[in-house]
């Protein structure tokens, strides 16, 4: 500081933009559970059609559990395998 120059006051810097970025990723992130979403019902579709052409196809009852407990098992996979996606995403944000 001397006496002969003015004093400067401390300027608060100018605002800055709104972030975009976070809304992108909240775009994106809202764009994938829709689209796991959408994956989950596909399953459970295609569960419920395969059971249901298992038991109008096969030849006893015994056939039709058969083939239903196996695409509850796979369908039980698919969500057992998309919650674990998931739980990992959300550890490493």
């Amino acid at each position: 500081m001397s006496l002969s120059e003015p004093q400067r006051r401390a300027v608060a810097p100018p605002p800055r933009a709104p972030r975009t970025i976070g809304r992108r990723a909240s775009l994106a992130r809202r764009r994938k559970l829709r689209r796991e979403r959408a994956r989950r019902r596909l399953d459970v579709l295609i569960g419920l059609v395969v059971g249901v052409a298992g038991v109008l196809i096969a030849p006893g009852v015994a056939m039709a559990a058969l083939v239903a407990v196996v695409v509850l098992v796979v369908v039980g996979g698919s969500f057992a395998a998309g919650r674990r996606r998931r739980h990992r995403a959300r550890k490493r944000h």
